[in-house]
């Protein structure tokens, strides 16, 4: 598949932001009940119970290691040498940086792409050292998304260790810049390269009670007020304020109404300009996040805010009769673009996830959506979804991040038998995930 340039493929869409119940036919619960009488799938999950102590191990070894926003390379060095460790074939890394390593299937079955990010949101230099006290373990990163790297790794130990073909291929990939302004840069990469993938499950978050129905796309802004500045006194009504344009921005976006069906939101979360408290700001600047879980709705929003900002600027030149060299001028930056999708009612990986839930006998809590690595394949047209790494996590992003692994084997049984479902297993069940004319 060779993508190009992000193109809209018009998805199925839902008025609702939350859906109380997903969809797992009967058909597809009798293929997991099939898998689950197969002595290999049943010993590969006991594995992941076994095998505890060694995905905690490389959980740790990976949160020690350094990934700093664009800066991945030492984190992915590490990974690369785990995939060749445990077995995997083609690895390699990509031109962007990703590591990418395949379990070739048996057949003429489909690809599924199984990822978790590797970065985090920590500058370099910040100390990731983890801390144990009894099944809590402490450090930046610890969980988001090391947790899901080791879930992943556990996942891959599961299929060779005992032995499992499957049909279609399993492509393994720790993806680069999937948090902030890394912008999902790997993903995006990923799947505007030729390829086979049909599908995807990202592993993200811990908690396994959780399954994403689909992906809310965002659009985020700089927005950038200029102007000559000057002494407040003196140059009163001569020329212009950068941060009176901006604030007069601000207010005008605050007026607007909101669309509410699809849902679209805004925010302007940073702001700052101005030299001193005595001079026109010849300067100010706004960071703006614009999200919806619907692609047209979100571009429609979007033309309309950028519009209304444009409007203020002009606004303000004519609130003081600002000509020449004293007008303020706008500048507008994008600096962000994940774009949305979602998955149909009876999409293959919200039957095969569900599915795998209610035959582990655990709950599902939250079916709903979010921004993760899987927002790419969604917008292609491609099913995909984000299952929990497992255990219980706590203030993600900030340098008290903390992981209890109580039952955090939960997590790789869920991946293991959602991944299994999907690409089938040969001589014993045949592949829910639907394999795309490349």
């Amino acid at each position: 598949m060779n993508q190009g340039t992000l193109l809209f493929i018009e998805q199925p869409q839902r008025k609702d932001m939350t859906d109380p119940r997903p969809v797992c036919t009967e058909k597809t619960q009798d293929i997991i009940k099939t898998l689950r009488s197969n002595v290999q799938v049943e010993a590969a999950l006991e594995l992941a119970v076994k095998q505890q102590e060694k995905r905690i191990a490389d959980q740790i070894i990976l949160t020690e290691t350094p990934a700093p926003p664009f800066h991945e390379e030492e984190r992915a060095k590490v990974l690369l040498g785990m995939f060749k460790q445990y077995g995997l074939t083609d690895v390699k890394q990509d031109a962007i940086g990703n590591v990418i390593g395949r379990r070739k299937g048996t057949g003429n079955g489909p690809t599924l792409v199984v990822g978790a990010h590797i970065d985090t949101v920590f500058p370099a230099g910040t100390d990731c050292k983890v801390h144990r006290d009894g099944d809590v373990y402490s450090a930046p990163g610890i969980s988001d998304d090391a947790a899901g790297l080791a879930s992943m790794l556990q996942v891959i130990r599961c299929l060779n260790e005992n032995n499992i073909e499957t049909v279609g291929d399993i492509v393994f990939v720790g993806t680069l810049g999937e948090e902030g302004n890394g912008d999902l840069r790997g993903c995006k990469a990923l799947f505007k390269e030729k390829n086979d993938y049909d599908g995807m499950i990202a592993i993200d978050s811990a908690n396994v009670h959780r399954i994403l129905r689909g992906a809310v796309g965002c659009k985020r802004f700089r927005i950038i007020f200029e102007g000559p500045g000057g002494h407040s006194l003196h140059k009163f009504g001569i020329v212009g304020s950068a941060i009176h344009g901006l604030s007069r921005a601000i207010v005008r976006v605050d007026e607007l109404k909101v669309p509410t069906d699809p849902k679209c939101t805004f925010n302007f979360g940073v702001i700052k300009g101005g030299t001193s408290v005595n001079a026109i700001a010849a300067r100010a600047e706004a960071e703006l996040d614009i999200r919806s879980f619907n692609q047209p709705a979100l571009e429609a929003f979007v033309k309309t805010v950028l519009e209304t900002i444009e409007a203020a600027c002009d606004e303000e030149n004519m609130r003081w009769g600002l000509e020449g060299d004293g007008m303020v001028s706008l500048k507008i930056e994008q600096i962000g673009d994940r774009p949305a999708g979602i998955n149909a009612d009876d999409a293959s990986v919200i039957q095969a996830a569900y599915g795998s839930l209610l035959s582990l006998g655990i709950s599902l809590d939250k079916y709903t959506l979010a921004a993760t690595d899987q927002n790419v394949p969604l917008f292609y047209g491609l099913p995909a979804t984000t299952l929990g790494a497992g255990g219980t996590e706590e203030n993600n992003h900030a340098l008290s991040e903390r992981w209890n692994a109580k039952d955090a084997f939960q997590g790789p049984q869920v991946a293991f038998l959602t991944a299994l479902t999907l690409v089938g297993m040969k001589g014993v069940s045949e592949p829910i995930l639907e394999k795309v004319q490349h």
